[in-house]
């Protein structure tokens, strides 16, 4: 969860979305992630596994399945840009 003055006010044209997003005035990313004691915050990984990229849903267990299939891979991290 995060907030700030440069933070999005929400999804463009989608009321529910934004609602299920913001409570509070806290924005829920669907990150996991650590605060150090330095006050750094680490993110470690989504509470999901899919991936919206061009309106299309992607697993990214599966790309990372598919990944792990070739010989030469030892380990694979798929994120979305």
């Amino acid at each position: 969860m995060f907030r700030g003055n440069t933070l999005m006010s929400g999804y463009f044209e989608d009321l529910k979305a934004t609602e299920e997003a913001f409570k509070d005035g806290w924005f829920h990313s669907g990150d996991l992630a650590v605060k150090h004691s330095d006050g750094y915050i680490e993110i470690k990984d989504r509470l999901k596994d899919i991936i919206v990229s061009g309106g299309e849903n992607i697993s990214s267990i599966e790309v990372e399945t598919v990944l792990y299939s070739h010989p030469a891979v030892l380990e694979a991290a798929v994120v979305a840009r």
